[in-house]
């Protein structure tokens, strides 16, 4: 017989997974909305183009970051830190973890130039862009990525950890990780799995999200560059 007995750690995941999935698709479909961005470039001055991108991004930061930790104070009455975002190491990242960055760069450096990854990144579609513009983009990306990351490794992950062990925890995050990638094609769709994998048991390892944090963050920022560089009309003048 099928027990439906109902109690507080199984609310608890059935809450992280739902919102795993509202909380993301508010993200995307909010980010394909241009009227913040005509408002406020109109108000401010500013180049439609950058500010399109940076309020996505804040987008990512308010539905998968913000609103996911209010979850957890209030809904769950739990510490940040038991769903990843606390300081502390458990145990610090594998030794073997640690070529991950420089094997990043280096297959930034090569694939940057494929015209899949330029149809989609930089995702900031300027011509010219200055040393104010790349800092900017670069905060905003590592400011969505905490959330970003908060939301899977930890809201997602520390609520499967509930009911389940961490492999089947691992496979149901990684698989909702992948689909939320489905939009950008099969390369990253399929990338995500293995990628997803890593992040998970290097937030189980350590207890909290910041070796994914750092990963991710490699990850976008050095693709970002080497694809504004390998970009035939784009150009980066630090001067101005």
């Amino acid at each position: 017989m099928v027990d439906f007995t109902w109690d507080r750690e199984y609310a608890s995941f059935c809450i992280t997974v739902l919102w795993s999935v509202l909380g993301f698709g508010s993200y995307y479909f909010l980010s394909a909305s241009e009227m913040p961005a005509r408002i406020f470039s109109a108000r401010f001055r500013s180049d439609i183009r950058v500010t399109r991108v940076v309020i996505q991004r804040f987008w990512g930061l308010l539905f998968t970051g913000i609103i996911s930790a209010i979850i957890v104070l209030v809904a769950f009455k739990g510490s940040l830190a038991d769903f990843g975002l606390g300081f502390g190491f458990e145990q610090w990242p594998p030794w073997w973890s640690l070529p991950v960055l420089p094997l990043i760069i280096i297959a930034g450096y090569f694939t940057s130039s494929l015209p899949g990854n330029l149809k989609l990144y930089p995702q900031i579609r300027i011509e010219t862009w200055t040393l104010p513009v790349l800092t900017v983009s670069a905060v905003s990306w590592i400011l969505f990525l905490v959330a970003y990351e908060f939301l899977f490794r930890g809201f997602l992950l520390g609520g499967s950890l509930l009911v389940m062990g961490p492999w089947p925890a691992i496979l149901l995050n990684s698989t909702i990780y992948a689909f939320a990638h489905f939009y950008k094609g099969p390369g990253e769709t399929f990338g995500a799995i293995p990628l997803g994998i890593l992040l998970c048991y290097l937030t189980l390892v350590t207890g909290n999200i910041w070796s994914a944090v750092v990963i991710h963050s490699f990850m976008a920022l050095s693709n970002e560059w080497f694809s504004i560089r390998a970009h035939p009309e784009m150009q980066i003048i630090a001067g101005k």
